[in-house]
């Protein structure tokens, strides 16, 4: 058998290199910078979705600072309203009083009517039984 030299190894080696590792770390080489650009694609879409977050944030932020205004705004108008009603609730108050009285006063008058017509009626009865004796 013949020996084998460094030159011999080397050829070898080389031709093993060429034909077999090189294509394959080509390969490989390959599917990384493919890989390289996925993880940049996925990148980018996260930034996109960042910064869509940050827009939603400042809106959501906008928006309840809004929503703090109306219902302090609400709270006013209730108290508005709440003092309406009492007042409202008062004047319904008086008001029955004054139809209660008025009711009162207007028996009254009838019932001094019908008095004073029976006072006319004696008066009317004097003044006849005055004229007969006279």
């Amino acid at each position: 058998m013949a020996e084998i030299t460094r030159r011999d190894l080397f050829d070898t080696l080389n031709d093993f290199y060429e034909k077999i590792l090189k294509p394959h770390f080509g390969r490989i080489e390959k599917r990384l910078d493919e890989h390289d650009q996925k993880f940049r694609d996925i990148l980018q879409h996260f930034d996109q979705i960042h910064q869509r977050l940050e827009r939603l944030e400042t809106e959501y932020y906008s928006i309840k600072a809004g929503l703090d205004r109306v219902e302090q705004r609400l709270d006013k108008v209730e108290q508005r309203l709440d003092t309406l009603e009492q007042g409202q609730r008062e004047i319904m108050e008086k008001l029955d009083k004054e139809i209660s009285l008025r009711e009162t006063l207007e028996k009254e008058i009838k019932d001094l009517k019908h008095r004073v017509s029976l006072l006319q009626e004696r008066i009317d009865d004097l003044e006849k039984r005055l004229k007969t004796f006279s």
